[in-house]
């Protein structure tokens, strides 16, 4: 049976009023995967909960595989297939803040834990709420576990009020279940969960989209086999640890759908996970059955949204390594952070460091198999210490100050290009959740430094300043003429910002251009560290940089810019001869369209507040030397 389906809107006073989000249009929404931001996010998030559950490995896959087919079964126009594609994906998300211990339970529920993991539909609406997904895809999420006969779960709300895409999401979910083996339970073939299904036709689930089931089960069961590459397991293959309670058709407490243990009221987990692979010391777990609050996963699951949506820009390496780490420092507790790229062969060298001793240990040299660092890139593998002292031997480090030390291998196809080093404060463990934050991060990151690498070693095709490895002024103008479109699109000023490095010229001259070109690079560190990551810094010339600052008007730029010059006023470089280095930063701001519409029109006139605040700051240190003031300026 097919037909072209519509959305039910259902009467709006039924539904709970939630926070307005923009509404995506279909064009935001591929019916086909992409290589955008966005699905490599949801991947990802996909890759977090398969950690947590690895004997249901795969399951969103298949779910989203199995919606797929039949929301082209029912007509669906293309964006509500994208809808639903990212609905699918992202329907289990709120299990994040389900304790492990529940959500691995290899029997069945209890009624409370039960109700704990009820909670995860509303769960993935508050952690995605924030993330830039549609309404409709918010809405199918939400509702994907009602019934059609209205005594579902969250709103309870019957028949047609159920948003389409999340009562296929329901019969999906079903026929998932049905057809896998979980630890306390064989699978049924694809006929008879089929069969079972429709037997709720028209009380648990959508009759029409059962017919659409029954009609296309095979092509269903096949587009489900595809999506993971998973063989299947055979029909007779039932647990021995399946609890006698927990037999077909025996509906039990809090199962209304009177599935019993057909369907997943306890979601397994494998006992006999793989951890003989790995001979490294046992990362210390979080306390068992501590559930995850979801302001937390909200933070996780944002973090690396932003990680993906960025990453997928156009950044030079310099970029993507500072935000790797400022995300890295959102999420788990270091104390230090190096991330080590392959230099010669077999080699690592420490090309970022932050924290605690970043500045000696950047730069640092590491062989392949040597220490933690060395042996997680030979091998390939994540690898975890329970002291310092391995790692760091060689140093002038102390390691007392450390306790764990967690290293990840960034690989981009068969090439390890880097290893992520984690160095843990005393008294603080890596716990479980690090680790596979950690994991994902390393795999988003990965793709990301292997461009960055190659647009450096290429000179970013000329958009590259060799010294700083800032991006240049063509990149500038580039990035300028982007942001002018959704300035327009939006009502939004932009700013540019001009900023000079006063004294530049004698530094250079006393100190040579070797200390001179690290002078550039350390401040260029300095300068990008107080900027938010959609904003472009950029090394003009000599001493002159700029940043481009999109959503900013004149107030909120000067506030900014004024730390970016309290910052280069309290930089010290040290040298290796004892000396030091140190200059002041005069800057200059113009707006976007208030002070012309071209990129040069606007440079010349912050060229002229930066000439007048340079101006300014040598009248005030005549007249008192202590006192440096910030005035760029209004245009």
């Amino acid at each position: 049976m097919r037909r072209r389906a519509t959305r039910a809107s259902g009467d709006p006073a039924a539904r709970p009023a939630r926070p307005s989000l923009a509404a995506a249009g279909p064009e935001s929404h591929q019916a086909t995967p992409g290589h955008d931001p966005l699905e490599a996010t949801l991947e990802a998030l996909i890759q977090a909960l398969d950690a947590r559950d690895p004997a249901a490995r795969g399951k969103t896959q298949r779910v989203r595989a199995a919606a797929m087919e039949l929301g082209r079964g029912l007509g669906l126009d293309p964006g509500a297939l994208g809808a639903l594609r990212l609905a699918a994906l992202l329907h289990d998300v709120g299990k994040l803040i389900v304790p492990e211990h529940v959500l691995c339970k290899p029997g069945r529920l209890t009624d409370a834990e039960f109700e704990k993991v009820k909670a995860h539909s509303l769960a993935g609406v508050e952690i995605l709420a924030t993330s830039g997904v549609s309404e409709a895809v918010l809405e199918n999420i939400r509702h994907h576990h009602e019934r059609w006969d209205g005594t579902g779960y969250p709103d309870r709300l019957a028949g047609t009020a159920i948003p389409l895409g999340a009562r296929i999401l329901a019969v999906a979910d079903a026929f998932e279940s049905l057809t896998s083996e979980r630890v306390y339970r064989g699978r049924l073939s694809s006929i008879d969960a089929a069969d079972l299904i429709e037997t709720w036709s028209g009380i648990q689930f959508d009759p029409d989209i059962v017919a659409v089931l029954r009609a296309e089960v095979l092509a269903v069961n096949e587009a489900m086999a595809a999506a993971t590459h998973l063989p299947e397991p055979p029909l007779d293959l039932v647990r021995a640890l399946a609890p006698p309670s927990a037999a077909a058709g025996d509906p039990g407490p809090g199962d209304p759908g009177g599935f019993g243990a057909l369907l997943h009221r306890g979601i397994s987990g494998d006992a006999r996970r793989a951890a003989a692979h790995d001979t490294a010391p046992r990362v210390p777990a979080a306390a068992a059955g501590v559930p995850r609050d979801a302001s937390a996963a909200q933070r996780e699951v944002y973090a690396l949204y932003e990680i993906a949506q960025t990453l997928g820009s156009s950044l030079n390496l310099i970029d993507v390594l500072d935000l790797v780490a400022s995300k890295i420092a959102m999420l788990v507790p270091f104390r230090t952070c190096v991330v080590s790229l392959t230099g010669a062969p077999g080699e690592l060298v420490a090309r970022f460091a932050s924290g605690a001793n970043a500045g000696t240990l950047r730069g640092r040299r590491v062989r392949h198999g040597e220490g933690i660092t060395g042996w997680a890139a030979e091998h390939r593998t994540s690898r975890f210490a329970g002291t310092a002292d391995l790692d760091l031997a060689g140093t002038d480090v102390d390691p007392v100050a450390y306790s764990t030390v967690a290293a990840f291998p960034l690989v981009h196809g068969d090439e390890v290009l880097g290893v992520i080093t984690l160095y843990f404060p005393a008294n603080t463990p890596c716990l479980d959740d690090h680790v596979r934050v950690m994991e994902i991060l390393a795999r988003l990151a990965s793709g990301a430094i292997h461009e960055g690498r190659l647009g450096l070693e290429e000179g970013e095709a000329g958009l590259t300043d060799g010294v700083t490895h800032l991006p240049n002024e063509r990149y500038l103008r580039q990035a300028f003429q982007k942001e002018i479109v959704r300035s327009q699109q939006s009502g939004q000023p932009v700013s540019i910002v001009e900023m000079d490095l006063e004294e530049f010229q004698g530094l250079n001259e006393r100190l040579g251009r070797e200390a001179a070109d690290r002078y550039l690079m350390e401040v260029g560190r300095v300068l990008r560290s107080h900027l938010r990551e959609r904003d472009v810094l950029t090394r003009l010339s000599q001493d002159d940089f700029a940043a481009l600052l999109p959503g900013t008007g004149f107030a909120a730029a000067a506030l900014l810019t004024e730390r970016l010059q309290q910052a280069v006023d309290g930089f010290t470089l040290r040298l290796e001869d004892g000396g030091t280095a140190r200059v002041g930063l005069s800057i200059g701001i113009a707006i976007y369209p208030l002070d012309g519409e071209g990129l040069d029109d606007l440079m010349q006139r912050a060229s002229i507040n930066r000439v007048r605040n340079r101006q300014a700051r040598r009248a005030a240190r005549a007249a008192s030397p202590n006192v440096l003031p910030f005035r760029p300026g209004r245009p």
